[in-house]
């Protein structure tokens, strides 16, 4: 059909040249108008012939969209018929009728009762109340369950459940590797790397505040060192030295052909029964071989009070390894901590020429391994006095001229040099003029896993499970958090010192705890039945949190031990000037035992040990733990400061030293001052029960306005106790250590005529002055104890006459 057409139509126009005749005239005007040529145009050869309409397409739409909607109409019949006519006619119609019924039964019960109108919004109101209770019961809506408050406080107990699901080992595992990668002493290019690892962690947690602050401190770092030892027949030998074998702080100094003396541990009666065989004489140059005591700095003191110009020391093996070589630092912290080159920033009147406030030691001293330690001491003769010695044997001391050494030791030195400090805050939202520190030391001269990288791992992730919690139940705390990253801690804690000495009066106003996680260690003990590990946590602590410390310990997978604070650290500077600090410590950290502080103490060696799912649980009971005490510190609303127990060990303390010095010393004015302290600490612990009364027993939470304004004022006469048991002008001749009450003895040796029962960490000044024999000076310190707590208690009763105290 379509062929045809188109001939026919070809044939038409082809042909058809005769002037038109009407019979034809309808079709010239068709052709005409299809060609666009208007009808009076006469030039109907010059046509040109048109081109035919595509009646295909045309008729084949047409054609699909007929089949469209054929289809469409079949299938919404098929939907209909199947599916729609079936649920009306089975299921919507009867149910409609079933409840068309049950409302016309309903209406006729009820209207024996009342107005069935009315009767079914009564019900309806009660339907819907069990509803909204179950929804509230449920944790679907934020209720005080689900956003962890009980009424105006946090709920921790949920805070910490949530936390413990959140902690990311991976995560620890890798800021671990990470910060364990290089070595990163102070100052260093290393350092630089990590501390801006740590700046970018607390950046992308989200603290408000972030900033690194750093100082010019007087450092050094290995440079060329040399030991010689001569034979027999003067046949000179070398010592294989390195870069490891190296003492921050140490001085440099060159000495040639000097007498090598085994001293044991270097104390004072070792060094003293040296003297007496006349194994060595003043005036008589001579080096003295050492183990390593718990204390390095004072066998440092020591040795130079004996008059030897270097030290060596001897590092101890690690398991089967006798090469591996301690780089322990030999600051001076007794005098003061901080710059080393200078005299404390807390007496200006002091020279700066002065050696004895210098904060660095005065000799060269040297570490070596356990292998060269036993070449030098097989050198020795028989002759001399015998010592306790190497790994606890009896060893001869040897004597002058038995061993000539030549040392030589030139440390690089940096008299000026920047060491910095990363500080991030996480702002209260009610006592925000109050804060706690985490802090957790950074630097090592090696790897530093063990210590003190576990620290810093541990202080990134609890900083993340704060934040976690923040951002999941909207969480604040009462008072702010500072996360600190001390930097400087091998230079006499030099970080620490510097952010005191530049923020003296803030610190001292705001902060009221200081939390440092440094020591803790990987975890290496065996898990028992009962689920408590081998590994032991050590923490010592102010006598006003022993009390919270022991009651928080009890339900730990850890071995907890709580003690007063007994050894240095990044904590000094704060304990110094009555800032209660509390250390938490792992066994093997604690005591810096191989591989702490050598070139084992790497990640690759303890990764197997990290992969353990017993490690990791372990880990993360550890993290939690130290998450569940730092929040209650700083978000519980009563501080946890119990005074009655800060009371009994003081007494505690005073009696051991009255039982050790027998009719030496009258404490009677430290007695009364205690029991002034006491009749406080009653009066608190009454407060204390009244409040929990209102708001716990008998209440959800919900504190009274005035009570709030009450217990704040307690809370801040709480963080001053401390800070006014202070002396301003210091301790004799060591005015950096202002607390009069805890704080380090110059020298901590048992003297012969006591029983050893003493604590070297409080009464300081009294403690000095008895090491001196100068029992006068001894009587005026116990008398400045008893004025400084009768007068701080006196204070802190006039403070507190606004909040009822009587």
């Amino acid at each position: 059909m379509r062929n045809s057409y188109q001939l026919v139509a070809s044939t038409d126009f082809e042909h058809d040249y005769t002037i038109p005749t009407a019979s034809s005239s309808h079709t010239l005007l068709m052709n005409q108008n299809l060609d666009g040529i208007p009808p009076d145009s006469t030039d109907i050869d010059n046509m040109p012939p048109p081109e035919p309409p595509s009646y295909e397409f045309d008729i084949e739409d047409s054609y699909n969209d007929l089949n469209k909607r054929s289809h469409l109409q079949r299938v919404s019949i098929g939907f209909q018929k199947n599916i729609l006519e079936p649920l009306m006619e089975n299921i919507i119609h009867p149910f409609f009728q079933i409840l068309k019924f049950v409302q016309d039964k309903t209406d006729y019960y009820l209207s024996k009762i009342g107005n069935p109108f009315i009767l079914r919004r009564f019900f309806y109101i009660i339907l819907m109340s069990f509803v909204a209770y179950y929804v509230l019961s449920s944790d679907y809506l934020l209720n005080e369950k689900a956003s962890g408050l009980r009424g105006m406080f946090s709920q921790h107990d949920i805070l910490f459940q949530y936390a413990k699901k959140s902690v990311d080992m991976a995560k620890f595992e890798r800021d671990l590797e990470y910060i364990s990668s290089m070595p990163h002493g102070s100052g260093t290019k290393g350092d630089a790397v990590i501390n801006q690892y740590i700046q970018d962690s607390f950046d992308n947690n989200g603290l408000k505040v972030v900033r690194q602050m750093g100082c010019l401190v007087y450092s050094n770092y290995p440079g060329n060192v040399t030991i010689s030892y001569y034979d027999n027949e003067n046949e000179k030998h070398d010592l294989r030295l390195s870069t490891e074998n190296f003492n921050p702080l140490s001085s440099n100094g060159k000495l040639s052909k000097v007498s090598l003396i085994y001293g044991g541990k270097g104390t004072t009666n070792d060094l003293q029964n040296l003297k007496n065989s006349k194994t060595i004489e003043d005036g008589k140059d001579y080096v003295l071989l050492l183990n390593y005591d718990e204390i390095v700095s004072q066998q440092v003191l020591i040795a130079e009070k004996f008059g030897a110009k270097a030290v060596i020391f001897i590092s101890e093996p690690y398991g089967d390894n006798i090469d591996v070589i301690q780089s322990k630092p030999v600051g001076l912290p007794q005098y003061s901590t901080g710059d080393a080159s200078t005299p404390t920033w807390f007496h200006p009147n002091v020279e700066e020429e002065d050696p004895k406030f210098w904060r660095l030691a005065h000799i060269p001293t040297i570490p070596i391994s356990t292998r060269q330690g036993r070449k030098l001491l097989s050198l020795l003769s028989s002759g001399g006095t015998t010592v306790d010695g190497f790994s606890n044997d009896h060893t001869h001391s040897g004597k002058m001229g038995d061993v000539l050494i030549d040392l030589d030791l030139q440390n690089n030195v940096r008299e000026k040099h920047l060491v910095s400090n990363i500080v991030g805050k996480i702002e209260g939202r009610e006592q925000s003029d109050k804060a706690i520190i985490i802090a957790a030391s950074r630097n090592s001269m090696n790897f530093g896993t063990t210590y003190p990288n576990f620290g810093t791992a541990a202080l990134l992730s609890i900083l993340q499970l704060f934040q976690e919690i923040k951002y999941k139940f909207d969480w604040k705390p009462l008072r702010n958090i500072y996360f600190i990253s001390f930097g400087g801690s091998e230079f006499n804690y030099a970080g620490s010192s510097s952010l005191f000495e530049q923020r003296l009066i803030p610190l001292k106003d705001e902060i009221y705890s200081v939390i440092d996680i440094s020591q803790l260690g990987i975890p290496f003990g065996e898990r028992h039945e009962d689920g408590k590990t081998e590994e032991g946590l050590n923490i010592e602590t102010h006598p006003l949190l022993k009390k919270f410390f022991k009651s928080n310990g009890g339900h730990l997978n850890f071995d907890v031990s709580v003690d007063n604070v007994h050894h240095y650290g990044d904590w000094t500077p704060f304990l110094a000037n009555g800032i209660p600090v509390s250390v938490i410590s792992s066994n093997s950290t604690r005591n810096r035992f191989p591989p702490v502080e050598t070139s084992e103490d790497t990640f690759e060696h303890f990764e197997k040990i990290l992969e353990s799912k017993q490690t990791q649980e372990t880990i993360k009971d550890l993290l939690i733990y130290l998450l569940r005490i730092t929040m209650k510190l700083v978000d519980d609303p009563l501080l946890h400061f119990d005074i009655i127990s800060y009371v009994e060990d003081i007494d505690e303390r005073l009696q051991k030293l009255e039982h050790a010095y027998p009719e030496k010393l009258n404490f009677t004015s430290v007695i009364k001052g205690l029991l002034f302290w006491k009749k406080i600490g009653n009066e608190w612990a009454s407060w204390t029960q009244g409040w929990e009364n209102i708001v716990w027993s008998h209440g959800d939470g919900v504190e009274p306005s005035l009570l709030s304004i009450n217990r704040w004022t307690w809370n801040k006469k709480l963080t001053n106790i401390g800070r006014r048991t202070c002396s301003p002008a210091g301790l004799p001749n060591r005015s950096f250590y202002k607390n009069i009450l805890f704080g380090p003895t110059l020298i901590q040796e048992n003297k012969p005529n006591n029983d050893g029962n003493v604590d070297f960490w409080t009464f300081p000044g009294v403690m000095d002055a008895i090491y001196d024999d100068d029992w006068k000076r001894a009587q005026e310190q116990v008398d400045l104890i008893g004025n400084v707590l009768h007068q701080s208690a006196v204070l802190f009763i006039e403070e507190n006459n606004d909040i009822g105290y009587k």
